[in-house]
């Protein structure tokens, strides 16, 4: 697992969000402001991964303020039919730990809650981009590899297409 001790932790120190950020249900969407070119990490534990093992100075964050809702099937005498529902509480924190269990795993310190979580992008990449360069850094990775044996790679891969650009 690779040493985070002598680095700042890079959720304490992420930027608040320069404006406010559109709903996007896309990734792979970029968000333009005067700040830069950002993409919105998702709450799943690998894209919390990327967006901490680049740098801390790319990182931002914005308070989460929409009602997220989550697909329910009912089955029942008059058949089956899909209803959408608020997310809980309960809903939220297994997300939450699931991406923390995560990155406890991989040797990073948890993520904290409530906020929407950003990265800024080097102007003249996507998100396509940094996916196809941290695939083919860890490709040759054995396919049952423990995720921390990827982020020296990783972290590597990202240092790298931030720092020429």
């Amino acid at each position: 697992m690779g040493d985070t001790s002598a680095a700042p932790n890079a959720w304490a120190t992420a930027a608040p969000f320069p404006g406010s950020p559109p709903d996007i249900s896309d990734r792979r969407h970029t968000i333009d402001t005067p700040a830069g070119r950002y993409w919105e990490l998702s709450e799943s534990g690998w894209d919390a991964m990327l967006g901490y093992l680049a740098s801390p100075a790319t990182l931002a964050r914005y308070g989460e303020t929409r009602q997220h809702q989550v697909e329910v099937k009912v089955s029942d005498g008059s058949g089956e039919r899909t209803l959408f529902v608020p997310r809980t509480a309960d809903d939220q924190a297994i997300i939450d730990e699931a991406a923390n269990s995560y990155l406890r795993d991989v040797g990073l310190p948890e993520r904290p809650t409530g906020y929407r979580w950003f990265q800024r992008l080097p102007n003249d990449l996507i998100v396509k981009d940094i996916d196809e360069a941290v695939y083919a850094a860890i490709k040759h990775l054995p396919l049952d590899h423990h995720p921390a044996e990827a982020v020296p790679a990783i972290r590597a891969v990202l240092e790298e297409l931030y720092r020429e650009r």
